[in-house]
């Protein structure tokens, strides 16, 4: 089976806008993913998002008054978000279907932020990963950024083992293979993904032109308490996500946290 037939059974139900208000851990993924962004954005910038899915953050920096496009590999999601433009009455959004690690049809150095939030940790092999890092560079701006969201291995691990489903030994040494493309894990989304660590993912953008600036952990240490997260007051949770975007940047959150994003410059 392709890897875009397995991406595509794997989202075909699912929307990301939903994942990121399910709960006040997604929605703390969702924030600091946005606060990080608006960090290094100038004002109406043009903005290509490779994997947007349904278009959460595209449809959010739109109204924001930046001048965005919105692509996805998966026709369903491109049709998602065509309708969704059209029923909310946003024609300036621009909607295409696209690989995002091959961008022929975009003009080199023709946008000042390159979102790249979904497809990195979908691409299985390095030369893979290594051409979409390619392909966003060059589209980027010489003044701009690239921004790659991923998924820490030690904690998708962790929830395997927390929800009762261990590796076997083979798996194991699977998934720390940069070329990973096996598709016997227990749950169907570790089949289509890849996972890293900080490191790892600093080194393959510097690899690829690109120089890191900022590097956060977007959901930090609250995946470890997850349940208690929801059971704060209004007021402890406003007092913990503030501890959290002082802090997400730090060695030990990024280490912690579920999924990472780093903002990096083209060398």
């Amino acid at each position: 089976m392709s890897k875009a037939t397995l991406v595509s059974r794997h989202y075909e139900t699912f929307s990301e806008g939903p994942r990121l208000r399910a709960s006040r851990l997604r929605r703390l993924e969702f924030q600091t993913t946005v606060r990080t962004l608006h960090r290094w954005l100038p004002p109406t910038a043009t903005v290509l998002e490779l994997g947007a899915g349904h278009g959460a953050y595209s449809f959010l920096l739109d109204r924001m008054g930046h001048r965005v496009t919105a692509t996805d590999l998966l026709a369903d999601n491109v049709r998602a978000m065509a309708e969704k433009a059209e029923r909310h009455g946003r024609p300036s959004i621009r909607v295409e279907q696209v690989d995002a690690s091959s961008l022929a049809g975009f003009p080199t150095a023709s946008y000042q932020a390159v979102l790249c939030l979904g497809p990195y940790y979908h691409l299985r092999t390095w030369e893979r990963r290594r051409n979409c890092l390619e392909e966003c560079r060059r589209v980027a701006d010489a003044a701009g950024f690239v921004a790659v969201s991923y998924i820490n291995r030690v904690l998708a691990v962790d929830f395997l083992l927390r929800s009762g489903r261990p590796l076997s030994p083979a798996q194991y040494r699977s998934i720390v293979d940069p070329d990973d493309m096996r598709t016997d894990y227990p749950d169907e989304f570790f089949n289509i993904t890849h996972f890293a660590v900080p490191d790892t993912v600093e080194a393959e953008l510097r690899s690829c032109g690109l120089t890191v600036v900022d590097h956060v952990g977007t959901d930090g240490v609250a995946g470890f308490f997850a349940p208690s997260v929801e059971t704060l007051t209004r007021e402890q949770f406003a007092a913990f996500r503030d501890y959290h975007l002082a802090n997400c940047g730090q060695p030990a959150h990024l280490y912690a946290s579920a999924h990472g994003l780093v903002i990096a410059r083209p060398a």
